[in-house]
Formats: structure tokens, C-alpha cells, sequence
């Protein structure tokens, strides 16, 4: 079985911090998704909660509630 997701919008975004959600420059993010490269930091959730970026498989859709990301290397795409 296979998931159809469908993304409005993809930002790419590297290192440093952004606010994800509700009135940031992301407001309608629902989720990440990591390229080739090797990406560190940290994602937290909304519901409370934080992930290790390096955790997530690359090219692999991760849908979410974000609320804070912090990217020391590398760069994420931020779907909405």
C-alpha cells in the first residue's frame, strides 16, 4: 500500500533555525523531507517532542506537525 501525498509548496532550507506553523514563514507546513546530503539538527513537534534529523531515511517523506527546526549541516526541504 502507498501513501499519496500532494504538496502545495516545497522550500529548501539549510542551516539555522525556523519556526514552523501557524504564523511563521511556514504557516501551512505539514511535514519534511530530507535530500542526499547528510543533514544534522533537530525537528521538535507540535504536540511536544523532538527528532534527530539524522534519523530520518533520505528522500523519504515524513509527514508531521512541525513547530521548530534547527539545521547545523546540510539541507531539508520543508513541505506545505
Amino acid at each position: 500500500m502507498s501513501t499519496n501525498y500532494r504538496a502545495y509548496k516545497i522550500d529548501v532550507v539549510s542551516s539555522g533555525s525556523y519556526a514552523l506553523g501557524g504564523f511563521s514563514t511556514y504557516p501551512n507546513a505539514w511535514g519534511i523531507m530530507k535530500g542526499e546530503g547528510n543533514v544534522s539538527g533537530s525537528l521538535t513537534l507540535e504536540g511536544g517532542g523532538n527528532i534527530n534529523l539524522a534519523s530520518i531515511d533520505n528522500h523519504q517523506i515524513f509527514p508531521c506537525y512541525p513547530k521548530f527546526l534547527t539545521i547545523s549541516a546540510g539541507s531539508l526541504y520543508i513541505l506545505s
